[in-house]
């Protein structure tokens, strides 16, 4: 899933440019990369500005798996977050929201 987030949040992507922002090395981004095209939730093509170079976006199927994927978390957390009286509920989407700005920003560095 985290692959497949970080091509929704960046796409197109060069490999190595994926690899940098998901913090793995080159080849190991190939490898994910190509198993995840190979189940067709990704796209490989030609970078139009540099025929030797690869971009990686999201298919259809990949946007319908991320989105059923996050669905299915957010429903196996539903027992849990209605235990929550409703200030607790908007203090903790703040500090989930505060800690995705600060994710972000650590990876875009």
């Amino acid at each position: 899933m985290r692959a497949l987030s970080l091509l929704e949040e960046y796409q197109p992507l060069r490999i190595s440019e994926f690899a940098r922002l998901d913090r793995c090395s080159q080849p190991s981004a190939t490898a994910l990369l190509g198993k995840l095209a190979d189940r067709g939730l990704v796209a490989r093509t030609a970078d139009p500005s540099d025929s030797r170079a690869v971009l990686v976006e999201m298919t259809d199927d990949g946007v319908a798996w991320l989105n059923d994927g996050r669905t299915h978390i957010g429903d196996g957390l539903i027992p849990y977050l209605s235990d929550f009286e409703p200030d607790q509920l908007k203090k903790l989407t703040a500090g989930l929201s505060e800690l995705r700005t600060m994710l972000k920003t650590s990876i875009s560095e």
